[in-house]
């Protein structure tokens, strides 16, 4: 008897990962999918586009480190060179010693930021990348920009009044709580704090809320204080919006209100003078270096470190950047078409929580509302345009590189990612005029009338 062979059956081709429709004619070893021929060039495309935005921060981080490594070495070399003319000649050979300490250290970014770049550019070359690296080259960069935002706190001058030449100064690096190896442990900490931010808590009752001047909207918050402008009185209130403190004010409209965590203080901003408030004291300060000599008003401020930025009221509005360190040197002015186009009106700015970028919202009378990402240097990354209204678009920076936005007309509020796209629209039961962070828990919402709302997320 004859046997037959019973012919074989040929394999279905796998489908691609991404449509399911084309057989997968290749797969990446770095998320170990299985792509068709389109899918796959679109995918290595996804990939250059986030390593595009990595060179982008890594670019800016570098511009970052020579300016911090800079201002940091002027202020030691101040230090040193204060002391050293006090003992002369005695002390000359440990100064010099001290000096090569502090550029030791104050280069130490430096080098870790070569290291990174060698390693990516030829990378990148070869298109030798794949998910893993981003992360990686991503997580490393973010780590040295904690550490070098530290680099001034965590360097200090150390001096004795005994006559032992060998230890009369040094220079050491303090051990700051945000140091660069435990970086990423409290920035995935920090991102997985603000996740748990409940917007949707917006719709019960508020926890606590008090009264406040209705037609004075100006108000700034720090972690632990809100100031606000009453009328003929600034007041201030705890964190469960208890009155603190009240400070007589004599001085023009209040525009804008704002913490600088470098100087302390709360900013205050007028229409043509910038005021400083010291919350211990009360004490009161205009900051005579701030002026606009053109006789534009001023608008919005905002500061990061020791940057301030502030914005004028007019068709084709100007940011100026002041350093507030030493002398209050203004150090860029940004005219159209950086700051915006000619026709636009800057209606708020604000730095990120990180201080990387900007938000900016600009306005065109009767045509449209923009919010702007930024980078430092005004390049915009991302843009969302809004309806024309005529107040325009209120920002706040939230802790993980969101931004909250709102218009003054409205009850709605719009949740938008880092990237500058719009993710959530949440509506408030009342007109919304400001919003504030305190702590980075708690919300608090200045209404069109004479409430100031506490909302624990």
């Amino acid at each position: 008897m004859t046997s037959s062979t019973k012919p074989k059956q040929p394999s279905t081709p796998k489908k691609c990962d991404i449509c399911q429709k084309h057989a997968a004619f290749t797969s990446c070893v770095g998320c170990e999918q299985m792509f068709c021929r389109k899918d796959f060039n679109e995918h290595r495309q996804q990939l250059s586009t986030q390593l595009d935005i990595i060179i982008r921060e890594h670019d800016f981080l570098k511009q970052s480190i020579e300016h911090t490594c800079d201002t940091t070495t002027s202020k030691l070399f101040y230090e040193i060179e204060k002391w050293e003319m006090e003992w002369m000649k005695k002390v000359k050979m440990a100064a010099d010693c001290a000096r090569e300490e502090v550029c030791n250290i104050v280069a130490e970014p430096k080098i870790q930021l070569k290291r990174i770049t060698n390693e990516i550019r030829p990378r990148m070359a070869e298109e030798d990348f794949v998910e893993y690296d981003l992360d990686r080259w991503m997580d490393e960069i973010k780590q040295l920009s904690v550490g070098i935002k530290a680099t001034s706190s965590t360097i200090v001058i150390e001096s004795g009044d005994e006559c032992e030449w060998n230890r009369m100064i040094k220079v050491r690096k303090l051990e700051h709580q945000n140091h660069v190896s435990k970086s990423l442990q409290r920035s995935e900490n920090r991102e997985s704090e603000v996740k748990q931010l409940d917007f949707s808590k917006l719709k019960d009752k508020p926890q606590r809320q008090i009264k406040v001047d209705g037609k004075n909207y100006a108000i700034g918050a720090s972690d632990t204080n809100l100031l606000y402008d009453n009328g003929d009185t600034l007041c201030l209130t705890d964190r469960a919006g208890y009155k603190t403190n009240t400070v007589r004010w004599s001085g023009s409209s209040v525009r804008d209100i704002y913490w600088s965590s470098f100087l302390d203080r709360f900013l205050i901003l007028t229409q043509r003078i910038l005021y400083s408030l010291n919350v211990e004291t009360s004490e009161v300060t205009q900051i005579k270096q701030v002026s606009d000599k053109n006789k534009a008003d001023f608008y919005k401020c905002t500061c990061s470190n020791q940057t301030l930025l502030v914005s004028t009221w007019e068709e084709g509005s100007v940011v100026k950047e002041w350093d507030m360190s030493g002398e209050w040197k203004m150090t860029t002015r940004w005219q159209p078409p950086l700051s915006c186009q000619q026709n636009e009106w800057i209606m708020d700015i604000r730095f990120s929580c990180d201080g990387s970028h900007l938000g900016v919202t600009v306005g065109v009378s009767g045509q449209y509302n923009q919010f702007h990402v930024r980078d430092r240097s005004m390049n915009i990354i991302n843009n969302i345009k809004f309806p024309w209204l005529t107040y325009g678009y209120r920002l706040l920076s939230l802790p993980n590189g969101q931004w909250l936005t709102h218009d003054c007309d409205n009850k709605e509020l719009y949740i938008i990612d880092r990237d500058g796209k719009l993710k959530q629209t949440l509506t408030y039961d009342r007109t919304v005029w400001r919003t504030l962070l305190l702590k980075q828990r708690c919300l608090v919402i200045r209404t069109d009338g004479d409430q100031v709302c506490f909302h624990d997320l």
